[in-house]
């Protein structure tokens, strides 16, 4: 009896040895097979375009004066690129430099921005029986529109006013020679196309430290200003002043050889005029 309960056991026991073989056999013949996608995916396709950028303090620009000495008028044309489009800004003729501001000695007509940007005004002012000043006048032109609040108050650009030579004209420099917050900041973009994964690296100094400001890809030109075309992350400063902000956006087809720009704006209120002020801006080319 036990002999028969035995080799019973045993007959059983081969036989599950012998299907556990046949399912090994079956999975190693066919079971798992591994497959290569033709098309790859956006982090192993290769680079099919680079652009690059350098950003610089906006708004830009120049200004020209001209007194006239039969009259005692003083004639002060500007022009000026990078603005809000349709913004509104004070400006005034103060005394000291850029570095070191003083009072409002003469106000100037409002600089008001067409709809890429740009703004050029002629103002006139009266009764000035000495000419152009040798050094100590400047050009502000305010954040706006109104000088109501600080951000509004905030001078966006400036230039200084040099005459050595007594001349009757003289060329100012709209620049960003400006000590205020965020007003001399710089940096550069850079821009990676792989498949359809677009890489974009955002490099800038000069900021307030912790300081929060929003940044987009726009259609256009800083000179010539269009649409958000991508969005970007707000960028924070570091306690420097300083960002180093990768962001990848998804099923971007091409970088255009021109046509891209990138800004950086004065704060995450972009409902106002203010807060809109794009503190810096670079054109992208490819290649």
């Amino acid at each position: 009896m036990f002999k028969s309960y035995f080799m019973m056991r045993k007959l059983h026991v081969l036989a599950l040895t012998s299907i556990v073989i046949t399912l090994l056999l079956a999975a190693c013949a066919g079971g798992t097979t591994s497959t290569t996608s033709s098309t790859p995916t956006p982090t192993q396709a290769s680079i099919s375009a680079i652009g690059h950028g350098v950003l610089k303090h906006v708004p830009y620009g120049r200004a020209e004066l001209i007194w006239n000495p039969a009259s005692k008028t003083l004639t002060v044309k500007m022009s000026l690129t990078g603005l809000v489009p349709h913004s509104v800004h004070p400006a005034h003729i103060h005394g000291g430099n850029c570095t070191i501001p003083g009072r409002l000695i003469y106000p100037l007509q409002y600089v008001i921005a067409d709809a890429t940007g740009n703004a050029t005004v002629t103002s006139t002012v009266n009764n000035i029986a000495d000419g152009i000043p040798a050094t100590g006048w400047m050009i502000y032109v305010h954040n706006g529109p109104y000088v109501t609040s600080d951000a509004q108050s905030l001078p966006i650009t400036c230039g200084d006013i040099v005459n050595p030579t007594s001349a009757k004209s003289v060329a100012v420099n709209m620049s960003s020679a400006i000590v205020e917050r965020d007003q001399s900041v710089n940096g550069a973009v850079q821009l990676t196309l792989r498949g359809e994964q677009l890489m974009v690296n955002l490099r800038l100094t000069g900021l307030q430290p912790g300081s929060t400001h929003p940044a987009q890809i726009y259609a256009g030109s800083c000179s010539k200003q269009g649409n958000v075309v991508h969005q970007l992350p707000n960028v924070v400063a570091d306690a420097k002043g300083s960002v180093n902000l990768t962001t990848v956006i998804n099923n971007v087809s091409s970088i255009p050889s021109s046509g891209w720009y990138v800004n950086v704006h004065y704060s995450t209120d972009l409902t106002t005029q203010a807060g809109a002020d794009a503190i810096v801006c670079g054109d992208v080319i490819t290649g």
